[in-house]
């Protein structure tokens, strides 16, 4: 469930160590990802004996990020719009596409104009 970093000293018998940074993050860790949402009303109704007070983290947990657990927001507004016709398009593709539609097209393209709104859709059989 998580990687471990380790390097065998065969001359001297040791035990794997496992340091963490922060205690936030460790106790992330020990419940298998949970959210520091989560870890924090964990700790606010007391539902966990032992569970010391935590802070927010000052880094993303790298496992999360592989996991895509964590993205970065969407942009509420562009610092760029168009200001003419066909200057910026926006399109995209959907398929394949079961059943097929009743002409046996597969694959559907949209494209966009940002500055009219006007939509064009393309029908495909195949890619």
């Amino acid at each position: 469930m998580f990687k471990l970093h380790a390097i065998s000293q065969p001359i001297i018998a040791t035990c794997f160590n496992a340091t963490i940074e922060e205690v936030t993050q460790l106790w992330h860790c020990r419940y298998g990802q949970l959210s520091y949402n989560s870890l924090k009303t964990l700790q606010e109704k007391n539902m966990v004996i032992g569970l010391l007070e935590l802070k927010s983290p000052s880094k993303i947990c790298e496992d999360c990020m592989t996991g895509k657990q964590h993205r970065a927001s969407f942009p509420k507004k562009t610092h760029w719009r168009a200001t003419q016709i066909l200057q910026l398009i926006h399109a995209d593709i959907c398929g394949p596409l079961t059943p097929n539609s009743n002409s046996g097209k597969r694959y559907l393209i949209t494209f966009i104009d940002d500055f009219s709104k006007k939509n064009w859709l393309y029908f495909q059989n195949s890619c």
